[in-house]
Formats: structure tokens, sequence, C-alpha cells
């Protein structure tokens, strides 16, 4: 093996000592690099902030709800894939296609009533035209006072091209009417901060709507909730009807809420605004 020079030892050492600051150098500049990618592409959306405006073609939807129900509506709109409506993703700096979205609301009210919500087919930012690619809902109903004595369900409409066979479309007037209905499911909570007490799941059918997107302008969707007159425990067979009321069981397994009824069958009491019950809803046989 041949010997190696004191200078070529200092020059391999000096070489190797450079080699973790230059790594250390570019990392320092990719992350500055990256921490400008995020400032350009704040700095390029308040530029472009108040640019926003919405198109003229718009339709409207009008819900009629029961007491204590609200309803909100949350639309998504999307530009194409032209240079003009791409943005910066934050998390991921690729690029990807702009996007909007509104959340608009019927507010709850402790009488029937009726409200409604108009909302455009397009947006556009810039140069960049967004057209409306979602329509959820959230119909929200509420059981008492308390903030967690409230439940919702989902529903929204159906964006389509051609609407599928059976599916009725507007009427001559430009109106098409839903009817859904909705039900209340109880159970005992199993949430530590109000254990064993009645809480509630809302549950809608037909919330929703098929729809052509191209033939919404100027239409008008009506929606007319109903609530079932009886409400259902949540766990079947896990309450026992009665002629004074539902009946939770218990007796099986040893928890403390509700279970699978035996034979006989054998209740427990439960917690209902801040009462000790032995039925639902009256509480007390």
């Amino acid at each position: 093996m041949k010997g190696q020079s004191r200078s070529g030892r200092l020059s391999t050492a000096k070489s190797s000592a450079r080699a973790p600051m230059c790594c250390a150098i570019a990392a320092f500049a990719l992350a500055l690099l990256e921490g400008c990618s995020w400032v350009a592409a704040g700095a390029q959306e308040a530029i472009l902030a108040p640019t926003l405006r919405s198109g003229s073609e718009t339709f409207t939807i009008t819900a009629e709800l029961p007491a204590d129900f609200a309803l909100r509506v949350l639309t998504g709109y999307s530009g194409d894939k032209s240079p003009s409506c791409q943005e910066r993703n934050l998390e991921t700096g690729k690029p990807m296609r702009r996007q909007f979205g509104k959340d608009l609301q019927i507010d709850f009210q402790d009488k029937p009533h009726t409200g409604s919500v108009r909302i455009p087919l397009r947006y556009s930012k810039g140069l960049c035209a967004m057209t409306l690619d979602s329509v959820d809902f959230y119909v929200e109903g509420r059981f008492g006072k308390e903030d967690w004595q409230q439940s919702y369900a989902n529903g929204g409409l159906v964006l389509v091209r051609t609407l599928p066979a059976g599916t009725p479309d507007f009427q001559v007037d430009g109106t098409l009417s839903r009817y859904p209905e909705c039900e209340w499911s109880f159970k005992l909570s199993s949430a530590k901060s109000r254990f064993g007490q009645i809480d509630k799941l809302l549950f809608c059918k037909g919330a929703g709507a098929y729809v052509i997107r191209d033939h919404l302008a100027g239409k008008r969707l009506r929606f007319v909730f109903r609530v079932a007159s009886e409400e259902t425990p949540y766990m079947h067979d896990f309450w026992l009807k009665t002629e004074a009321g539902w009946k939770p069981c218990t007796g099986r397994w040893g928890s403390k809420l509700e279970e699978l009824c035996g034979v006989p069958p054998v209740f427990k009491t439960f917690e209902m605004n801040g009462r000790t019950c032995t039925t639902y809803p009256r509480c007390t046989e």
C-alpha cells in the first residue's frame, strides 16, 4: 500500500469537512425556496382575492323546515385545466386546479319555517372561471337546549349530464319538489360528559335530488321536510315497547348502557333532562 503525504491527508480532511457544510447549505437553500413558494402562493391569493365574483346564472333551494330544524348547504366550485386556473397546493407544493366553496345556512327557529338560498352556477377569480361541481346538505335538528343536543343527516344534489331512468325532472314552471322524511332515533349516550343520558341521532330519507347542472339556471328546488311522529330506538331489540313507553333492557352483559333484551326482560333506569326515568319519552310510568 502506498503511503499518503501530509498535504494529501490535509486536503482530504478539508474536502471531507466541506462536504457536510455544502449539504447543510443546500438543505437551507431548499428550505428557503420552499418557504418562498409558500409566501409567493399566499401573495398571489391575496392579489386575486378582490377579483372573486359570482356569475349571473343562479338557481334557488327552498326548504320548508319543522320547528328546531336548520339546513346547511355547502357548495363547491372547480376551475378547468387551463394555466389561469392552476394554483399551488400549500402542503405538497404541486400545482392543482383552483377550487372555491361557499357555506350557506337556513337557521334554526322554534317554529315551522321556510327559508331559501340562491346558488350561483359559476364563480370567477382572476382569469379563472370555476363551475359548480358539488352541493351537499347537512340537515340539522336539535332536541334540547344543550350544545350537544343536536344531530344532523346528510343529503345534497347529484349533478349529472343525463337523469337516471325514472328520476323526476323540473316541472313546466321550473320547480322540482321533494319531500324528505326524517326520524329521530334515541339511545343512551356513551360520552363521558353525559354518560347514560338520552341522546338522539337524526336520519333523513330523500334529502336530495338528481339534477342536470346545465339545466339549473333560473330553476327552484323545493324541499318539504317532514318528521316522523314516533321515535324509535337506535339499538333495536335493546329497548322494549310497553304501554307506558320504551324501556331499556339490562342484565345480559353487565354494562351500564342498554343491552339486548332477554327473556324475561330486565329493565334499567336512565337519565333525561336531569331526571331519573324508567320509560321514554314519558320518563315515568
